[in-house]
């Protein structure tokens, strides 16, 4: 009976593959650590040659990685600044775009890099909030596709808006509402209701003042007054601001901007404060209707007649109904220059 042994002379690829595994066990343990992360790299690391707009990053591992970028991304942040007006010369100093660094993407972008490659920083816009187009007072909207804005101005009328939203309502259009402060302070109910009903809430003012005769700060004050009743009274804070009668001058805009605010006035004047038949109201409306139009009302018992036909007409004429920011965010406004008024 031939004598087993516990091994076998027979090289096969197994024990080939476990004599590797062993040999390389013992090299590991015997060169210690740098050999380990010497492979580590060689696997795992940033191929070689590999740069980020001039710094070499070759065979870093990810956590060094990110230090790198996290250090090379504080030297490349531009801060946004927001457009002002100079007090002393009338003229807009225009905004910056702001710039910072998507650390994580950038570190994607440079462990997938492939070997003697050089590679930019992934960045993202940081956008100012007041830009030049906010010193600009707006007549309509860009007028390249048929959207057209209801303008609501409200100081009075209670009796009358109920049934406007209700009209609103069945037709799912929205309008864009401006009341001023002191009629938000005494119906805050009934501002709560338009916002409610989900229309835009503007700012008319916190009286209805006239602000082409008043000092920058009492323009300035005009707007806060308006702005903290309104917010009060509906939780919505207000980004376009519509003067009280329509009434401002270059300073007027500027203030606005610089809170925050686009100046809109109309391109369309129901002049239903008046009280015309709902008729002349509705013709001067579908007159002179455009692409972009601005149309403005006032909530009286004409307007509140009218109002279904004027939608049902707007809307079988191909327009949408939109809110007044919606509409100013499209590209192409057409504005008046301040000095054209």
């Amino acid at each position: 009976m031939k004598q087993r042994f516990w091994f076998s002379l027979v090289i096969t690829k197994t024990k080939l593959k476990l004599a590797g595994i062993i040999v390389a066990i013992i090299f590991s343990l015997l060169a210690g650590p740098k050999v380990v992360e010497f492979f580590q790299r060689q696997i795992y690391g940033v191929k070689q040659g590999v740069t980020l707009e001039g710094y070499l990053l070759a065979g870093l591992l990810e956590r060094e990685l990110y230090d790198a970028i996290s250090e090379l991304a504080e030297q490349r942040i531009v801060e946004a600044r927001n457009a002002k007006w100079n007090w002393d010369n009338g003229t807009v100093e225009v905004e910056q775009v702001g710039m910072v660094v998507d650390i994580d993407a950038t570190i994607k972008r440079i462990l997938q890099a492939g070997p003697n490659t050089d590679h930019k920083f992934v960045t993202v816009p940081v956008l100012p909030s007041i830009t030049k187009e906010h010193f600009k007072p707006y007549y309509n909207g860009p007028t390249i596709e048929p959207k057209v804005c209801i303008m609501i101005n409200v100081d009075w009328g209670n009796e009358f808006i109920p049934s406007m939203l209700e009209t609103l309502e069945q037709y799912d259009v929205v309008a864009t509402w401006f009341p001023t402060g002191r009629w938000a302070k005494e119906s805050p109910a009934l501002a709560r209701m338009i916002a409610d009903h989900g229309h835009e809430i503007g700012n008319h003012g916190g009286w209805h003042g006239m602000p082409s005769q008043m000092s920058a700060d009492e323009v300035r004050r005009l707007i806060l007054e308006g702005e903290e009743a309104i917010m009060n009274a509906t939780g919505q804070k207000p980004n376009i601001f519509a003067p009280p009668a329509g009434d401002f001058n270059s300073q007027t805009v500027a203030v606005a901007a610089e809170l925050g605010y686009k100046t809109v006035l109309w391109t369309v004047d129901t002049i239903d404060w008046q009280r015309p038949a709902p008729t002349v109201i509705i013709d001067r409306v579908i007159g002179k209707v455009s692409n972009g139009a601005l149309i403005l009302m006032h909530p009286t018992q004409p307007t509140a007649e009218a109002l279904p036909i004027i939608i049902e007409q707007l809307l079988n004429k191909g327009y949408q109904l939109v809110t007044v920011s919606e509409k100013l965010s499209d590209k192409g406004n057409k504005i008046k220059k301040i000095n054209e008024t």
